[in-house]
Parts: structure tokens; C-alpha cells; sequence
């Protein structure tokens, strides 16, 4: 009994071990002790770093941070919930392994298990989840930082493999792993991920029910769907710690489309959501760029790619006859090889070729009810991608499509062929294994898959011969080249010089198509060679001339061949720093040593130095309360001031920020230099008046004109609560206490007055107390908070109490207690139905 048990069970630990094997010689140097350098996390740890400060002085992370932004919910950016929750579950899956191997180890048992579900043969399994795995979205997101995401996605199969298990009526065993794998992948707080994941549910669970209907299993229904509701409200319950203060955060930001003012341009307004300009600014898929994830230099390699190496570049080339350093040419030839209409764009999405190649087999011979909405999800997938490329559907998708409107950069949504590619192509593999068809039968439906195959790379040459690989920014690269060649002529800018300049230059663009052509080319034959072998393979087990076992061999082979190959141009050696490299980058310049010395807190910085600008970068943020700051979800309020005041300089609303340095670049000797504001308004003062408006824009209009250290600009709304102070220039308010949660002042006057705080207002959560009792506040000079002060002394509390908060932390304790039963009941009940075995 003990040996079946192992036979079982070895297929799938050889498969966890060939998965650990293949993510260790990948990411070699993070084994070695290194980190991998993303753009990203660096980003983070700037907005991160006060809140793991505070942790370490008071044992948990406080819940506001002074950072970004003049201030902003804390749990937006770090944040732990209580001990009891099923994170430990994710170590126990990455078996504690370093970043990023754990990613794809975590991607390759995921989509693993979900092969099981759907009974397909492990060794298929395996071979189809490293197509998952590492496809090239993976190791792209992975190398500018982007983890949370990188972390959904991996969780993504073992959530879809779950519901399946509930549609399989296994219904103790699903529900308890649907919990488990959704609420982990909540955790991960990347939500867009999560909602394509459940647009696939949603395609799975609607083919389920016309199955159902057909076959006559209307009764199986309410139980499956309602197990699977459950589980999904207990998946949501485990981690309400993450997911409901965001929730309830989302309606004051960006995000949540809740600005007052009226527009002042053109932007395509969204109801609620984001602006679509800016949601489809980014990553709208041109419609023949779809054809990337089986020829991924269909538009050259993106950003980030190294598919030009030295020698086999014509720009690079070009660019070496003027003088430019090999290296440095080869990086810049890279960085433009990018023709297709996307402002940015870091690298294809490439599923690779033989992956798409076993998706149309699978398309031609499966027979089972899951390869609709397969198909269903992957068109779907494919129109959301092409984002303002077909503007007339998504746009209105974006407005009636719940919660749509608060993610940007639609191509995100071709994760979902990412998965369903490999899964149909498994099923596909698996059917012609365990097919009782005959050898003739499957050749056919194998030849159909070829020419279906040959009619896509029939495509593909049409549009290499018409096409002029001509970018849309080449007319502006082609000016800068030859303004740099005037500029480096120092005087000599004669007419032969400047059509010296321009030839040269036009030279150069001409190289460079000369480069996307060969990428695009090299591509092709790349992709048709490996689908020729594989294509060859498959004849040869059909024909009877190779067993099963060389075939799955040669698949994975392949397709490890064909990915990883992809995938280190986009993540490789070179993508990894020693640690003490990664952390210099966070080095204390010059201005940050002499604003540091400034014990007279609180106060503001406004890094002008940023390489990112101002309000796209965290590097001062590390050190300072940062008026800056990086966040793709700022508060709505606060995203009105920078678009209205701070951009054009006002130094009002700096003062009211209570700005004291502005760091800034010596024009002597280039460095960073910290720049005191003396008229900074400090944490809070008394207003000598209160100007009320009628309205926001009203309100935001008056901060240009308005002396704000004598008036407080109030809309009508709120002009009860304001009152009319008696100003006393004798009268004080002193700032006691910052302790990010909770902030005191201390107050001496004659007659009543009015205070301004150089605090950011958002109501959900921040409570006023005079002398321990709670009183009202309001909103002042549009993004900050005022109160009437009565006369004599008194302290005055800030804390920020979200109720949201507490309610989740329960929640999430709550649910991960049921959930941690319903794993153990549904352990106990696969053991107690094990298949015995006599002994005889």
C-alpha cells in the first residue's frame, strides 16, 4: 500500500522538482545572494521606509503616513494584519525560496495543479505550466518591480483549478482551496488581476450551467453555485484586512472619480472611474501587435529588450561611426527597435510559440464543455487589450462594466490567454495521448491544426512584406540626432554641416528599420522552426515511430528552449545587483544631510531633483514628509492641487504645506542642494478671517489670490462650521506631537478663533477632539483641515481611527478560522474516502 501511495504521489513531486530546478538555473544570481534591481520596489521602499521606522519604535505599522504626498493612509503602502491569517500558506508553496525565483516555482505549481483538476497527465502538466510560468509578461513585470502583480498572476490557476473542483462536485475539497487560493490572491492587492481572474470564472461558471441544462443536471446546480459563493464571500473574508480600508480609500482617489471640480480640457470623462485618456494612455494593444504571442519581434522588442547584440545591429553600428562606445550604442539601438503605436512599452507579451501552436490543436480536437469559454474569454481578452485602438466598445465597457473604470493599461487583460493558452494546449496534448482514435483520425485533425498554424505565419509574412516598420517617434529621433550633430559642430552649423547633420541622421532611422526588420524576420523564423519541431515530434508519435515519453520530453524541452530564451531578454544576470549596491541607491545627498539637521519639526520637502519629477518619484520621501511623492493612487483632493497649484509653482499652497526646503539643483556644480522657505506656514496658525465660495472651483480658484495665512477659503457647504473668528494677535496654537496616527496642538486665545492644519483632509477615519471630547472639523483651502477654537487654553487631537479597520481585522480572523476548518474537514474526508487496497 505504501509503495502506491508513492507511485502516485513521485510524478508530481519529479514535477515540483524539475519546476525548483528549472527557476534555480534561471535566477542563479538570486540564489547567490543578490537582488534583482526594480524600478519599482525602489519606489516603494521610498514611500515604505517612515512606516517600517515607526514599526520598529512602536511595534506596528501605523495606519497614516507623513511621507507622500503631504499625507496619506499608510495602508496603502505597508501594512500587516493580525497573526491569524493564511499568508503562511504562501511560504509553505514557495518553500521560503528568494524573490524571484519564488515567483515562477509558485506560477509552475499553480497552473500544475490546475492540470490536475482538469486530469490531465503530469508530465503534460508540467511541460505547459513552465509555458505559463514564463511568459514573457512575467519576467518583464518582475524586472521593473511590479511583484503584487506578478504574485497574482501565479495564484491565478490554482483559483480557476479550484472553482473546477466545485463544478467536479468535489465540494468539500474546493471550497476549501477556492477560500484558500482567492483570499491569497487578494492578499496580493492587485485587484486588476483578480477581476480578470474572475471574468474567467464568471465565462467557466456560465459554460458550467448550460452543460448542466443540457445534460439535465439542473439540480447540481444551486449546490455548486452556492458552495462556490460561499467559499468566494470566505476567500473575500480572509483578507477584508486588505481589501476594505482600500475599498473604502478608493472613493477619495484618482481612482475613485470623486474630484468636485469641472474639467478644464478635453480628457474623456468616465463615470466614477478614472479618466480614459489616461486609463488607455498606456497599453493599448494595436490590434496586429496581438499577433506578438506567437512572434514576439512582430514590433521589435520593446524597452527593455536586449534582442540586438553587438554586431548585428545597423543603428548600433551607425552610432559607433560617430563615436559612441559599443555598449553604450547596442543599449540605445535596443531602446528604439519599438515601432507600434504604444507611448511606452517595456516588451511583447509573447505566450510562446509552440504554447499557441498546441492552443489551436487544441482547438480543432477537444471536445469538452470548458474549451467555449475558453475561447469566449480569450476573444474577450484580446478586444479589452486593443483599449482605445477600438475605443467605440471598450470606451463603453469602461463605463457600464462594474469597477472596470478604475484600472488603466487595458492590454494587462492578455493574462488571461496566458492562461488559457497552455491549458487548451494541454488538453489538447492530452487528447491526442489518450485519444482512442485512430492514428489516421488524429492525423487529420493534426493537419488541420498545421494548416490553421500555416494561415497565421501566412499572415504574419503578408504583413512583414507590407509593412514599413517606420515608428510614430522617428521624425522627433531623427531631430534630436541631428540637433546633437549641430550642437557637437561648435559653431560650425554652415549649410553643408546642417545637410551633413540631417543625412546622417536620416541614415540612422534607416538603420534602425533595418534593425526592427531583421528582429521581425528572426522572429519568424524563429517561431515556424520551433513549431516545425514540435509539429514533428507530434507526426512521429502518431505515425508510432516515438513513445509518449519522448514526445512530452521533447515538448518540454522545447518549450523551455523557446521561453527562457525570450524571457532573459527581458530578465536576465544582468538585471541582478549586489545588495549593497541595491541599497545605495538610497544614499543621503548632500541637501538631505543639511535638511536632516533641522530638528524644528514638522516640516515639508519638495525634491525638484527627482530623476522621475516631483510627483512620480519616492527617493525623498525615504528621508523627509515629502510634499511628492509616487503612488498610482493619490487622493483626489491632493491630485486637484498638484494639477492646479503646485505644478505652476503657487507659493501659497506650498506655504500652507508647510514646505520649509525645496531641494534643487546648483547651477554651478550640478548637485542637489537644500533651499530654505522662511515663509512657510508651520503645522497650524490662526486665521485672521474665513472667505467662503460657493463651490470647489470657486474654492481652488481662490488659492491664487488669496493671502492664506490670514484667510481660510471655506465653501458654503461648511461656512456654519467655520463661523466668524475674532482674530488676537497675541493668541498661540503650538504643534505638541506627530505621531502619524495622532497629532496634538496646544491653544492660548482671548476670543474664539479659527485654526488651519497643514494636514490633508479625508474624513474616513481622522476624528477631532477638544480637551478629549469629539468635535467637528472641516475642509479648508481645499485640501486641508480647520476648526473653530474657543477662547482660553485647550488641546486639540488629531487620530485617525478608521473603523474600517477594526471591522476587517475581525472579519479576516473570523473567515480564516472557518477556512483553516474547511481544511482540515476536507483532509479528513480525502483520507477517509482514499481508495484501500488489500494487502493480499
Amino acid at each position: 500500500m505504501k509503495s502506491t501511495w508513492f507511485r502516485q504521489l513521485l510524478p508530481h513531486l519529479l514535477a515540483m522538482l524539475l519546476f525548483l530546478v528549472i527557476a534555480a538555473i534561471y535566477c542563479h544570481p538570486a540564489l547567490q545572494g543578490k537582488v534583482l534591481d526594480q524600478h519599482d520596489i525602489d519606489g516603494w521602499k521610498g514611500m515604505a521606509q517612515q512606516s517600517f521606522e515607526f514599526r520598529e519604535k512602536h511595534g506596528h505599522f501605523p495606519l497614516w503616513t507623513n511621507s507622500l504626498f503631504s499625507g496619506m493612509p499608510a495602508y496603502t503602502v505597508a501594512y500587516e494584519g493580525p497573526v491569524l491569517q493564511t499568508i503562511y500558506f504562501q511560504t509553505l508553496l514557495t518553500l521560503g525560496l528568494p524573490v524571484p525565483v519564488s515567483f515562477f516555482f509558485l506560477a509552475c505549481i499553480c497552473f500544475y495543479f490546475l492540470c490536475i483538476v482538469f486530469r490531465i497527465n503530469p508530465w503534460i502538466g508540467a511541460a505547459t505550466a513552465v509555458g505559463y510560468a514564463y511568459a514573457t509578461f512575467d519576467p518583464i513585470i518582475i524586472a521593473v518591480g511590479h511583484n503584487t502583480q506578478m504574485m497574482a498572476i501565479a495564484y491565478a490557476p490554482a483559483v480557476i483549478g479550484s472553482l473546477a473542483l466545485i463544478y467536479q462536485r468535489k465540494f468539500w475539497l474546493g471550497a476549501a482551496l477556492f477560500a484558500l487560493f482567492f483570499g491569497l490572491q487578494i492578499s496580493t492587492q492587485h485587484i486588476q488581476i483578480v477581476y480578470y481572474t474572475c471574468i474567467m470564472m464568471g465565462l467557466m461558471s456560465v459554460a458550467y450551467a448550460i452543460h448542466e441544462f443540457r445534460n439535465k443536471q439542473v439540480k447540481t446546480l444551486v449546490p455548486a453555485f452556492g458552495i462556490a459563493l460561499v467559499a468566494a464571500l470566505l476567500g473575500l473574508g480572509t483578507y477584508a484586512v486588505t481589501w476594505m480600508p482600500l475599498k473604502e480609500y478608493s472613493k477619495a482617489t484618482m481612482r475613485g472619480g470623486t474630484s468636485e471640480l469641472t474639467p478644464t480640457d478635453s480628457t474623456v470623462k468616465s463615470t466614477g472611474g478614472l479618466d480614459k485618456d489616461y486609463a488607455f494612455y498606456y497599453g493599448s494593444y494595436g490590434i496586429a501587435e496581438s499577433f506578438s504571442v506567437i512572434q514576439p519581434g512582430i514590433y521589435g522588442g520593446g524597452s527593455m529588450s536586449k534582442s540586438l547584440k553587438a554586431g548585428n545591429s545597423a543603428f548600433a553600428s551607425k552610432l559607433a561611426e560617430v563615436g559612441m562606445p559599443e555598449e553604450n550604442a547596442v543599449a540605445y539601438a535596443n531602446g528604439y527597435t519599438y515601432w507600434g503605436g504604444q507611448p511606452g512599452h517595456a516588451g511583447p507579451v509573447y505566450l510562446g510559440a509552440i504554447i499557441c501552436f498546441l492552443f489551436i490543436y487544441g482547438l480543432v480536437v477537444v471536445k469538452s464543455w470548458h474549451k467555449w469559454w475558453m475561447v469566449a474569454a480569450v476573444v474577450f481578452a484580446f478586444l479589452l487589450s486593443w483599449g482605445k485602438n477600438l475605443a467605440s466598445l471598450n470606451y463603453f465597457l469602461f463605463d457600464v462594466l462594474p469597477l472596470y473604470n478604475k484600472f488603466r493599461a487595458p492590454s494587462m487583460s492578455l493574462v488571461i490567454p496566458q492562461l488559457v493558452f497552455p491549458l487548451l494546449g494541454a488538453m489538447g496534448l492530452q487528447h491526442l495521448l489518450s485519444s482512442a482514435e485512430t492514428a489516421d483520425a488524429k492525423w487529420k485533425s493534426f493537419k488541420t491544426a498545421l494548416y490553421a498554424t500555416g494561415g497565421v505565419f501566412a499572415l504574419l509574412l503578408f504583413f512583414y512584406f507590407t509593412a514599413d516598420f517606420s515608428g510614430p517617434n522617428d521624425a522627433a529621433l531623427r531631430d534630436q540626432f541631428t540637433g546633437m550633430m549641430l550642437q557637437g559642430a561648435q559653431g560650425q552649423q554652415n549649410p553643408q554641416m546642417q545637410q551633413q547633420a540631417a543625412s546622417f541622421s536620416q541614415s540612422l532611422i534607416s538603420a534602425l528599420k533595418e534593425d526592427r526588420q531583421s528582429i521581425f524576420f528572426g522572429g519568424f523564423i524563429r517561431s515556424l522552426l520551433l513549431i516545425a519541431l514540435a509539429g514533428g515530434l507530434c507526426f512521429a508519435y502518431i505515425r508510432g515511430k516515438i513513445k509518449p515519453v519522448v514526445l512530452l520530453a521533447g515538448i518540454l524541452v522545447l518549450t523551455m528552449f523557446d521561453l527562457l530564451g525570450i524571457a532573459s531578454r527581458y530578465l536576465g544576470t544582468d538585471n541582478y545587483l549586489d545588495k549593497e549596491n541595491a541599497d545605495a541607491v538610497f544614499a543621503p545627498n548632500a541637501a538631505d544631510l543639511e535638511i536632516l539637521k533641522d530638528t524644528q519639526k514638522p516640516f515639508r520637502v519638495f525634491d525638484q531633483t527627482d530623476p522621475q519629477g516631483p510627483f512620480n518619484g519616492s527617493r525623498a520621501s525615504y528621508f523627509h514628509d515629502n510634499v511628492g511623492g509616487y503612488s498610482p493612487a493619490k487622493l483626489s483632493l491632493y491630485d486637484d492641487l498638484i494639477k492646479r497649484q503646485l505644478s505652476k509653482g503657487n507659493m501659497q499652497v506650498f506655504n500652507m504645506l508647510n514646505t520649509r526646503y525645496f531641494i534643487t539643483q546648483s547651477p554651478q556644480t550640478g548637485q542637489a542642494y537644500a533651499q530654505k522657505n522662511e515663509s512657510a506656514f508651520g503645522p497650524a496658525w490662526f486665521v485672521k478671517s474665513v472667505k467662503t465660495v460657493r463651490n470647489a472651483d470657486e474654492e481652488m480658484a481662490a488659492l491664487d489670490s488669496t493671502y492664506l495665512r490670514e484667510t481660510a477659503v471655506v465653501q458654503q457647504k461648511f461656512a456654519a462650521l467655520a463661523g466668524t473668528p475674532a482674530y488676537d494677535s497675541a493668541a498661540t496654537i503650538q504643534w505638541i506631537e506627530n505621531g502619524n496616527d495622532k497629532i496634538r496642538y496646544k491653544t492660548h486665545a482671548a476670543g474664539n478663533q479659527f485654526a488651519v492644519f497643514s494636514e490633508i483632509y479625508y474624513d474616513k477615519g481622522w476624528n477631532a477632539y477638544l480637551d478629549s471630547k469629539q468635535v467637528p472639523y472641516t475642509k479648508v483651502n481645499y485640501a486641508l483641515r480647520g476648526m473653530p477654537v474657543p477662547a482660553g487654553d485647550h488641546e486639540i487631537e488629531f487620530r485617525f481611527e478608521p473603523t474600517s479597520v477594526t471591522t476587517s481585522r475581525l472579519i479576516t480572523i473570523v473567515s480564516t478560522l472557518i477556512v483553516l476548518l474547511l481544511l482540515a474537514l476536507a483532509a479528513w474526508q480525502s483520507w477517509k474516502n482514499r481508495p484501500v487496497q488489500s494487502s493480499l
